[in-house]
Order: C-alpha cells, then sequence, then structure tokens
C-alpha cells in the first residue's frame, strides 16, 4: 500500500454520532433492562457476594450477577474484566448494526478505560508467591493482569484494527476513553471506534478505600446523606462513527458527542479542589468545544459518589456554571450502580445517551424526601422532560477532571485546527544519566547501563541483569518535602518533568497554569506501591492495609502528583497502553495543542524496576541472561529497564512568542493494532508497517523523507522480527537507518520511545544516532538498514510496539521558519 491509498479524511472534523450501546452492571445485563431498572428507581447495590469484606467497615456494593469465565469470540478462559468488557461490546456492536466485513478494518478502534483490569489475577500470582515460593506461580495468570487486555481482545474480537488505547485516570477514565475516541474520529484517524470502560470489584479496591474512611456503611445516598461511596463493577461500550459513515450506512443515530474536556485541580492526592473550579473548568471547556454555553445544558449527570468532598466540591461547580441562570437538575448514577470507577464516566455517558433520546431525567436514589435539598436532583423517581444537551462528569484521585458533553443534533461543522507542534525542552532520567545532554553525550560515548543489578534484589529471578535508575538522583530534582510523599514512579516522573521545563526554559506562572497540562504514559503504573498492599492483603489482611499508601496506587497517581507539584491546571490524562503509552501520549499531547485545548503540554512516560516486577518478566520468558540483541537472528530476550522521559510540548506560536529554542516538530502520529492474539503480536508485521503508512500520512510526508527510524526491537524473536518485517514493507534497504537505545538504557517498557525521542531530536540537527551492537548474524535484510549515519535535516520516525498487537508511530522533522513564524517571532521580540 502506498502514502497515497491512506485516507485520513478531509480538512473538516467529523461530527461524531452514537449509534450502539452495550451495558452489564449491577442492575443487570444489557442496556434495555439497565435502563429500565434505571427509570424504576431501583438500586443494584447489595451486600457484597463473591469477596470477603468481613473485616472492612462497609459490606454492600454493586456486584454483577453472574460473569462467564470464557467468551465465543476468543479462546479459552478470559479475567473477569475482559468477559465483562466483550459481552458490553457485542451488545453495542450488534446494537448498531456495524458492518463487520467490506470496512477498511484499521480505520475500526477500540479506546477503553480502566484503573483495575485483570489485577485480581496478578494478585493471585503474588500470593502464589509468597506462599509457596518462586517456582510455584502460574505463568498464565499474567497474561490478564495488564490492563490493556481488554482492549486487545476486543480488537481480536472484531478485528478492529484502527486506533487502540487504554485510559487509566481512575474514575475519570471511562470519559476520557469516550473522549479520545471522539477525537480519532473528529481528525479523521478512524470511521468508527467502540469506546468505554470496564472494572471489577477487587479487594485492593475495597480496602484502600476503607483505609481512607470514604466507604458508606449503607446504600450510599449522593448530595443527600453523602456519607460515603459504595464501589460497583460493570462494563459500559458505546459504538462511536463519524456522522457521515453512520448516515451513509443508514444507522440510527441515538445522538452526539458534542465535546468534552479534561483539567487538573492541582490542588491534592485523593481530594477534590473544595471550590470546584477544576471541574467548573472542565465543563465550561466542554461546552466551548461544542459551541455551547451553560444556558443550553437541560441536565447534568453527576459524578455524585456520594463522599461529603466530592458531593460538596461538584456541587459548587454545577451552581458556578449557572450563575445567574436557572440550575439545571442534576443526579448521580452511582446510587444506583455503584462507583464503577475506570467504567463509571462511560456507564453515565450511556445513561445520558438513553435519557436523550427517550426524554427522561434519571433519578438520585436513596434520598430522605422529608429533608429539605438545596437543588433537583431528581429524587428517588425519574421524570420526562424534553432533553437536548447534557453534561456527564467524572472526576478522579490526582485531581483530574473530565467532563462529556452530549446532544440530540450534531455541532455546527468546522474545519480542523493546523497548528504546528513542537517540542522545546526534554527531561530523560535514564541508566546512563538524567537530563539532555548527559544523556545524550553518555549515548555519543557508547556507555551502557545494562549491567548485574546492585539496587534491586533479583534473586527470584533467573537472571540478574537490569538497568537500573538510582532513586537518589531523582531526589536531587524534587523538593525534599515533597520527596517524602512519592513513591518509585512518582520520583521518576517529577524529576523527569523538572528537567524537561529547565531545558524548556519555561517557568509556569498562575496566569498561563490553566493552559499547560500534562499526558502521562505507563506500562505497569506504580507496582511499587501496589505490590506492598497486595502483600499486606494477602498476609494480613484488607483491614490492615495503609492509608497512605493507597492514593499511589492508581495508575494516574504519579501525574497527579507532578501536576500538583508543578501547578500544572490544563489538561490531564494518563495512558496505560503498554509499552506504546509514552508515544501514544506524546501524540495525544500534540493533537490536544493542534486543537487549542492547551499551549504547552508535558508528555511524560516513566516505568519503575522492582523485584517482582522482574521476577514476573522472567517468569514468562522474556528476559535475557546476556547482553541484548536487538535484531538477532537467534535473539535470547530484552533486559529490563527503569527510567522516565518528559517532553515540553508547545505550540509553534507559543514557543516562538516566548524565544524558546526548537528541538523538533511533531508532524504526525499514528495508533494501530494486529487483532492477534493476547500476549502475542502478528509476526508479519503488517499492522506494525500500517502504523508507519498512517503516521507519514498524517504528517503529508513520503517515506523517502525519513532518515532514520528509531525502533522499538528488544531481544524479543517475535517482535524483534516483526519491526524488521515492517521497516521492509516501507523503506527499501539503505534508503533508512535503523537505530535502537535497548542495548544502553535496556528496555523501558512505555518510557524508551520517548528516550528514543530525546536521540531523534540530535539525529535532526547532526545526522548522529547510536550504533546498534552487532550480534553473531543479523535477523536477515536488516543490515541494509545499518548505515553508519544519515544527512542532518531528514526527518524521524519514532515507533513502539506493545504485547498484545498496539503499534504507535511519530514523525519528528527539523523545524523550518516560514513567513508567519517570522512575524510572530518579531512580535514576540516587540513585546
Amino acid at each position: 500500500m502506498s502514502l497515497e491509498d491512506v485516507s485520513l479524511g478531509d480538512r473538516r472534523l467529523e461530527g461524531v454520532a452514537i449509534t450502539g450501546i452495550g451495558l452489564s452492571c449491577a442492575l443487570g445485563d444489557g442496556a434495555r433492562q439497565v435502563w429500565r431498572a434505571i427509570r424504576a428507581g431501583d438500586s443494584g447495590i447489595a451486600p457484597t457476594r463473591r469477596l470477603d469484606v468481613s473485616t472492612l467497615s462497609c459490606r454492600y456494593a454493586g456486584e454483577v450477577a453472574e460473569v462467564a469465565s470464557s467468551h465465543p469470540r476468543l479462546r479459552g478462559r478470559v479475567d473477569r474484566a475482559t468477559s465483562l468488557a466483550l459481552t458490553a461490546a457485542e451488545e453495542a456492536v450488534a446494537a448498531a448494526g456495524l458492518p463487520m466485513e467490506g470496512e477498511d478494518p484499521y480505520r475500526m478502534g477500540v479506546a477503553v478505560g480502566t484503573s483495575v483490569g485483570g489485577l485480581d489475577r496478578g494478585e493471585r500470582f503474588h500470593w502464589e508467591l509468597l506462599r509457596e515460593g518462586a517456582e510455584e506461580p502460574r505463568a498464565d495468570l499474567l497474561y490478564n493482569y495488564p490492563l490493556y487486555t481488554s482492549a486487545d481482545a476486543l480488537s481480536i474480537a472484531f478485528q478492529f484494527k484502527g486506533p487502540k488505547v487504554v485510559i487509566s485516570n481512575a474514575c475519570a477514565a471511562g470519559s476520557n476513553s469516550i473522549g479520545f475516541a471522539a477525537d480519532a474520529i473528529r481528525e479523521g484517524r478512524a470511521d468508527v471506534m467502540i469506546a468505554g470502560g470496564v472494572d471489577v470489584l477487587d479487594i485492593l479496591s475495597l480496602a484502600g478505600f476503607d483505609s481512607l474512611n470514604a466507604l458508606d456503611s449503607e446504600p450510599c445516598a449522593p448530595y443527600s446523606r453523602s456519607t460515603g461511596l459504595n464501589l460497583g463493577e460493570g462494563a459500559a461500550i458505546l459504538v462511536l462513527e463519524s456522522e457521515s459513515f453512520a448516515r451513509r450506512r443508514g444507522a440510527d443515530i441515538l445522538s452526539y458527542v458534542l465535546g468534552y474536556a479534561l483539567t487538573s485541580d492541582a490542588y491534592h492526592a485523593t481530594a477534590p479542589d473544595p471550590a470546584g473550579a477544576g471541574a467548573n473548568r472542565a465543563m465550561r471547556a466542554g461546552l466551548a468545544q461544542a459551541a455551547l454555553g451553560p444556558a443550553q445544558v437541560d441536565y447534568v449527570n453527576g459524578h455524585g459518589t456520594g463522599t461529603p468532598t466530592n458531593d460538596s466540591a461538584e456541587t459548587k461547580a454545577v451552581d458556578a456554571l449557572f450563575a445567574g441562570l436557572p440550575a439545571a437538575p442534576m443526579s448521580s448514577t452511582k446510587s444506583q450502580v455503584g462507583h464503577m470507577l475506570g467504567a463509571a464516566g462511560a456507564m453515565e455517558a450511556a445513561a445520558c445517551v438513553m435519557a436523550l433520546r427517550d426524554g427522561v431525567l434519571p433519578p438520585t436514589v436513596n434520598v430522605d424526601e422529608s429533608v429539605e435539598l438545596g437543588r433537583d436532583i431528581v429524587p428517588n423517581r425519574s421524570r420526562p422532560q424534553d432533553l437536548n444537551v447534557v453534561v456527564s462528569n467524572s472526576f478522579a484521585f490526582g485531581g483530574n477532571n473530565c467532563s462529556l458533553v452530549l446532544g440530540r443534533r450534531p455541532s455546527p461543522s468546522h474545519e480542523r485546527a493546523e497548528g504546528r507542534v513542537v517540542i522545546t525542552g526534554a527531561g530523560p532520567v535514564t541508566s546512563i544519566g538524567s537530563g539532555r545532554r548527559t544523556f545524550l553525550d553518555a549515548l555519543k560515548e557508547g556507555r551502557t547501563g545494562v549491567g548485574p543489578a546492585r539496587l534491586t534484589d533479583l534473586s527470584r529471578s533467573r537472571t540478574k541483569l537490569a538497568a537500573e535508575v538510582d532513586t537518589a538522583d531523582c531526589r536531587r530534582h524534587v523538593d525534599r518535602a515533597y520527596a517524602r510523599r512519592l513513591d518509585q514512579i512518582g520520583l521518576l516522573t517529577l524529576a523527569a518533568s523538572r528537567l524537561a521545563l529547565d531545558d524548556a526554559g519555561l517557568r509556569i506562572t498562575k496566569a498561563a497554569s490553566d493552559r499547560i497540562g500534562m499526558v502521562f504514559g505507563t506500562f505497569s503504573g506504580p507496582v511499587e506501591t501496589v505490590e506492598q498492599l497486595s502483600e499486606t492483603i494477602g498476609t494480613k489482611g484488607p483491614h490492615r492495609v495503609n492509608p497512605r499508601l493507597f492514593p499511589n496506587s492508581v495508575m494516574n497517581a504519579a501525574a497527579g502528583h507532578a501536576c500538583l507539584a508543578l501547578q500544572l491546571r490544563g489538561p490531564l490524562s494518563t495512558l496505560a497502553t503498554g509499552c506504546a503509552a509514552g508515544l501514544s501520549g506524546l501524540g495525544y499531547a500534540a493533537d490536544l495543542i493542534r486543537r487549542g485545548e492547551a499551549d504547552v503540554m508535558l508528555a511524560v512516560s516513566a516505568d519503575e524496576l522492582t523485584p517482582l516486577l522482574h521476577y514476573g518478566f522472567d517468569r514468562v520468558g522474556l528476559l535475557a541472561e546476556d547482553a541484548p540483541r536487538p535484531y538477532s537472528a537467534s535473539p535470547t530476550g530484552a533486559v529490563l529497564g527503569a527510567g522516565s522521559t518528559a517532553l515540553v510540548v508547545e505550540s509553534l506560536e507559543h514557543a516562538l512568542a516566548r524565544g524558546a529554542t526548537i528541538l523538533a516538530e511533531v508532524k504526525g502520529h499514528a495508533l494501530t493494532s494486529d487483532g492477534y492474539r493476547i500476549a502475542g503480536n502478528d509476526p508479519s508485521g503488517d499492522a506494525w508497517a500500517e502504523s508507519f503508512r498512517r503516521a507519514l500520512a498524517d504528517a503529508g510526508m513520503p517515506a523517502s523523507a525519513i532518515g532514520t527510524v528509531f525502533g522499538d526491537a528488544r531481544g524479543s524473536a517475535a517482535l524483534d522480527r516483526a519491526e524488521a518485517a515492517a521497516v521492509a514493507q516501507v523503506w527499501e534497504p539503505g534508503s533508512v537507518r535503523l537505530a535502537n537505545l535497548s542495548p544502553y538504557t535496556g528496555h523501558v517498557p512505555s518510557t524508551s520511545a520517548l528516550m528514543a525521542a530525546v536521540c531523534a531530536t540530535e539525529t535532526l540537527r547532526t545526522g548522529w544516532s547510536p550504533q546498534i551492537p552487532a550480534p553473531e548474524r543479523f535477523l536477515d535484510g536488516v543490515d541494509g538498514y545499518l548505515a553508519p549515519s544519515t544527512q542532518p535535516g531528514r526527518a524521524c520516525v519514532l515507533t513502539a510496539a506493545n504485547w498484545g498487537g498496539t503499534y504507535a508511530s511519530l514523525v519528528l522533522a527539523p523545524w523550518t521558519a516560514d513567513e508567519a513564524s517570522e512575524q510572530i517571532t518579531t512580535a514576540g521580540e516587540a513585546a
């Protein structure tokens, strides 16, 4: 397929239609049954049955009655979260009447929000290790443990090979996933996205919230009694389509995604800003994106957890939104299904879609109507009302806010933003040094951080090699008082962010903080903290969980800490698509800037190294006992590393106005999936090659414009062969140079690609890139891509691949001034 064959749509933003819904929750299976129960004011919250909560203060939860352990669309047994996601997605796809044949599978994608995923499998693995020793834990438990498993399963089940992402902003993940999917469609990267969230009740979540005294001992009563929350579980999946695609096939359009917005409170690790300022900004920004104002909002589906701090802050935010106007009714679906964590926002969005369709306000149940209420929370019973525009709120740990705006009619069509996006600073924290210049100098000297572990106890692992980072080095870049709050991943994240801001010469002021945000990517998140909590539960009981540790156990905790420390109040999101998370996060950050949602974004990725994580990788046979040999004909495995990297990403206009040094321009990016198998990758490299082609098309560049490809091979047979095959499909031998950092930094799962981006800024300037050490024999054909250097000024492609078949590619090019740039620079100098 040539570049010309790849269509990314026209230059007008597409309307985003919702055409199908699939639900499974405490109120039942199937959207029809659930909606009937919501309208009737039923509650699915009941005494917890599946998990032993006898030592906890709360005995109530919103459980799903029955969950199959297998699914006809997938071979073998599946974990609870994946089963729920598959069941909901199958209903949604069937309800939408999606054509399963004859369409481009690379224009059909998946976006899933989750906070827990297959955590129960990881806990069982850990507890088996603690009880029975290193030889006993079943390796197969780890294949379903990662958060990205359910998204991979959906891609495989429906053969959707387009953009695939996993969002893990704790309680805002489901809403953010719908927003991300809408972006993919509006910007012409997809025609169809199945989007939503899934989470299951897990003993760690129950114990953690209990340790914070956040659970209600009775069925919760948001916006009225407000004495705590009840956790719930389930899945909610929506089918999103471009309006033109839906109309062309005659689909029944249920409603439209009109806009969404992300903000950061930068206030506290768990508590919301009591004034509700971040929540208010999210609602206003979402409405502005939809070209609407508060007066046009007919209903708010609130976050409404039932905790006093959340209910109070959200009520203030909504009151401020409607200041001087009649306030729209606001209700909480969590009162009926419980707090479904990463699935909550998707569940509530689905309720909003059905409310718009039928003209019905969903209720808040468990309200004592003898007590005077300060606002209309639709107490206990649904009621009819004409609805045209609704807002659905999701607010999470770490100050993550997301507001969705949904409507019965589409927004007016308008031109897609064409702003240019540049990188102005970099902060790598690596096993060979920290800071951009130190890192690049080490690479030029050929230094490697791979060696026998000194800081990490690898006695359980077969191999003792690692690429370690001493967190004492991170502490030099973090305020001493703040460092005490941080775990390993928190230190890595904040240190990299400070280094990048210093490198960019960017000072964050209060006036500008609303326009500066962060997208954070990570492979396995705060493993160190989760290990400690899991060990406590497994050996002492869930009632002994440390409340100081639990807030750091969510995937977005490190990003929330960094935003709090740096006072970033702009868009905030956390991606957990495994090894593709860092690079896809850079693409997401660039899109948010290009659309005008922010002036500056930090694109950050971080990965810890712990004894248990290393043992897990070793247990499934992924690690080498000697130096990593990417692209070897006889691969021996990867060497696992730790590290972080932050990139300062800015609009060109903002960078020029402040006189920044521009390191590179982000030209385009793409995500694809191979739909091959859980934890496996298609050896043909076809989907990986497609990510190259589509990134080039997004950049508007031919393959011949690329001088260097920074690969993600790591000494793993399947991935290395797939990458070599993908490169050969797009570039002729001798036309492009292949570079790879794993021999120097180890495989730092989600972060290697951002480390490569730092290196690429030097390649763009000088043509230099690190030499790949020669194995005994390279894979056939790879020799043709190993030229010693390339010409300065030629663009670079960065790529990342995750086990399970997600591929991200991104194009960086030297920035070149045009007439408009010169005018901006002149104006900035004059100012």
